[in-house]
């Protein structure tokens, strides 16, 4: 037996040795690199759900709804807030909204400019849409993304889709948003490169280490190889109890135990990590679901107070506070006042007209005057003493102001019983929901304006119309009756035994009536009444519109006239021909029996005779 066809035990261990430390670091790196490109992928995945989820909020579903060209003026608004959605993040790549009809889904808004590689005009079909978008176009409630990310000649991105609402909550598109990952496969190739690094140099370290103890490890390395073994296969509480005799794999078993202890607390650490983004994931969503709710509710809402009302309801209801209550600023701009509350102390104050002085009382007056949200906690650095004997519960508050293009309208106070109940990711969910509130309430707030201006016009237009048909009786009134005989002009109306006598009304003012008689004695029931109620109604528009007509004729006619005159007058070369000119023209106006044109000093008793005077008669 030739002793050199095999290898020695100090060989065989040194390799034993190698190949499982090797394996059991390649376990570690794979699992590691995994992981971290799992962690990687769902952190691309959690922030492409929030800019989609973001970017659906910021869309007008109304102006949407109105796009139907390129150039138009809605299609404009929408494509500039897709390019500043856009410009918010380096690593989005297009912003696009679909629309999908009876040929299948195109283009409508792209958040690019027309000269860029790739832009989609509006009506642009989406030639091959993914199975997930065109599977969840007309059923799609909230974000959803692509399974995996795609290639093309711009890039590697994964897509997300998210639906546009218009004000009534009807879905009346999507909106598409591509995110480049090409970031991410960067950061995953450098992490393997370090990885293989360390691999290799440590696998160069482990070669020499066994070789040199190869010779000490013979009998303990049975169990230390067994419990590698066990460990590498994920029995990470697994220790070895019985420690080697010599030094150097007494020093292995502890370390591998070390190892284990820590790679077991760094793989519960990552579990508690993820439950916690879990745990917060969700609450914001609930949030965001909440914030979103109350937003189409209060954009239903024309009436300014039932819009406050529903407001801080739905804010107790949905978020389950103790207490909301809007502050809306008054004309002067130093005080803010309070006209809605869901609480009964709330409803209290509301109804003694309660009042903040702007930067001087509370934080609903410092917010006022900052226009900036503002926490109040009664523990913590925040620390206030709440003492409203309106509001005993109160440990917590938080005020936002309702802001539109700068201007302050008011301030939205929220105030719950725990006594750190808001943090700063509540404050941006809730200034959200303030800023719908805010363009809600100037919306109600024009159109209040609006109706009341309507009012004014109303009224003004039954003044004049009162004041014109008045001075148009007094030149002369007339009257025409049909009779089996024809027609016949009289100068007062006769009113028939057992006639329906209906009268004429424009605006509200009475310019004449309708009377009818019928044969017989037969009864005039109320089918006839309205017949002739709507003839009257229409006769009284026709002869206002007549009117308005020969008003318009008889100013035509003096502007023709007097441009006339103007133009014979430009044609005098001196006073006395202009004079002459002047009374030949005024002369032979309708029913003008003498004209004369004076030029001189009035307040002369001899100025007629040492002045220029040109009399003509008329025709």
């Amino acid at each position: 037996m030739e002793n050199r066809r095999y290898p020695t035990i100090r060989a065989r261990l040194t390799f034993a040795l190698t190949a499982l430390t090797i394996l059991f670091a390649a376990g570690i790196s794979f699992a590691l690199y995994r992981n971290f490109r799992t962690e990687a992928q769902n952190a691309l995945r959690h922030r492409l759900t929030n800019i989609a989820a973001l970017a659906g909020l910021q869309q007008n579903g109304d102006l949407f709804q109105n796009v139907h060209a390129e150039n138009d003026e809605n299609f404009q608004i929408i494509q500039a807030q897709n390019l500043k959605i856009r410009g918010s993040d380096s690593e989005l790549k297009w912003v696009y909204t679909m629309r999908k009809d009876e040929q299948g889904v195109y283009f409508v808004v792209d958040g690019a400019l027309p000269n860029e590689d790739g832009y989609s005009p509006y009506g642009l079909r989406y030639e091959e849409p993914g199975p997930t978008l065109l599977e969840n176009f007309d059923t799609m409630n909230g974000v959803i993304l692509e399974p995996d990310y795609y290639t093309d000649e711009y890039g590697s991105f994964l897509s997300a889709y998210t639906p546009i609402f218009n004000s009534d909550g009807q879905r009346v598109g999507v909106l598409g948003v591509d995110i480049t990952v090409d970031t991410i496969r960067a950061q995953e190739r450098a992490y393997l490169i370090r990885i293989l690094i360390v691999d290799f140099v440590a696998g160069l370290l482990i070669i020499l280490a066994s070789y040199l103890l190869a010779g000490y490890l013979t009998k303990p390395i049975v169990k230390l190889t067994s419990a590698i073994n066990r460990i590498s296969g994920g029995e990470l509480t697994h220790r070895i109890a019985e420690i080697p005799g010599t030094r150097e794999l007494a020093e292995f078993a502890v370390n591998l135990n070390t190892m284990a202890t820590n790679l077991h607390g760094l793989i519960a650490n990552l579990e508690n990590r993820v439950a916690e983004r879990t745990e917060d994931l969700t609450r914001r969503t609930e949030q965001l679901r909440a914030a979103s709710f109350i937003a189409r509710q209060t954009a239903e809402e024309q009436e300014l107070s039932a819009l406050l009302n529903a407001a801080v309801n739905l804010i107790t209801s949905q978020f389950g506070f103790y207490h909301a209550g809007v502050f809306l600023i008054n004309e002067t701009g130093d005080q803010v006042v309070l006209l809605a509350a869901s609480s009964e102390g709330g409803l209290r104050m509301a109804q003694r007209g309660y009042a903040m002085k702007v930067g001087t009382q509370g934080i609903v007056g410092y917010v006022a005057a900052q226009k900036k949200s503002r926490i109040a906690l009664d523990v913590g650095a925040d620390a206030v003493f709440f003492n409203n004997p309106d509001l005993p519960l109160t440990r917590s508050e938080v005020a936002l102001p309702l802001t539109v293009h700068g201007q302050l309208l008011g301030v939205l106070d929220i105030q719950s019983d725990a006594p750190s109940a808001f943090t700063m990711q509540d404050v941006g969910v809730l200034e959200t929901l303030a800023n719908q509130i805010a363009v809600a309430i100037e919306k109600a707030q024009l159109f209040a304006e609006a109706r009341a201006t309507l009012s004014q016009v109303e009224a003004l237009m039954s003044i004049r119309t009162h004041e014109a048909w008045s001075q148009k009786l007094k030149m002369g009134r007339s009257t025409v009756t049909y009779t089996p005989f024809g027609l016949r002009p009289e100068k007062t109306q006769t009113i028939e035994p057992n006639a329906l006598s209906i009268p004429i009304l424009l605006r509200g003012q009475a310019i004449g009536s309708i009377s009818i008689a019928r044969k017989g004695d037969a009864p005039w029931g109320k089918h006839d009444e309205g017949i002739v109620s709507e003839i009257a109604t229409q006769i009284g528009l026709a002869a206002d519109s007549v009117r308005l007509l020969e008003e318009a004729t008889q100013r035509a006619e003096q502007e023709k006239t007097i441009s006339e005159l103007a133009y014979r007058f430009s044609q005098a070369f001196d006073l006395d021909s202009l004079l002459q000119i002047a009374a030949r023209e005024l002369a032979q106006l309708p029913g003008m029996k003498e004209a004369s044109v004076y030029v001189g000093n009035l307040t002369d008793p001899e100025a007629p005779k040492s002045q220029n005077l040109t009399r003509r008669n008329g025709s």
